[in-house]
């Protein structure tokens, strides 16, 4: 019988938590990006200056109120859009236009 051959690597590159952390939020962040109904969202808000409901929102992507919901609170979460409460309405605009603008040129 012959013996297995081990592999040893030369390097072994262990991440701190820190850089696990950021590795993590750019993952939500790309992954936020990978959705056409999300991208529709994204682009609709980079063209206007003022916060924007999600109730006109939907009408202009052409979705349930609901699913419009679910893809700001994604965007939201992975730091892209912000999203305050304006009594009963929810009012989202771009965080940071440029450095979005720049992504998706």
């Amino acid at each position: 019988m012959k013996p297995q051959k081990t592999r040893t690597f030369k390097y072994l590159h262990v991440c701190t938590t820190e850089q696990m952390k950021k590795l993590e939020e750019k993952s939500k962040f790309f992954k936020a990006l990978g959705d056409q109904v999300r991208l529709q969202i994204i682009d609709y808000l980079m063209k206007k200056d003022a916060p924007v409901c999600i109730c006109d929102l939907s009408k202009v992507i052409k979705r349930d109120p609901s699913v419009i919901f679910r893809h700001v609170q994604l965007l939201k979460d992975a730091g892209i859009i912000k999203a305050q409460k304006d009594n009963k309405f929810l009012m989202c605009s771009i965080k940071d236009k440029i450095k979005i603008g720049g992504l998706l040129k």
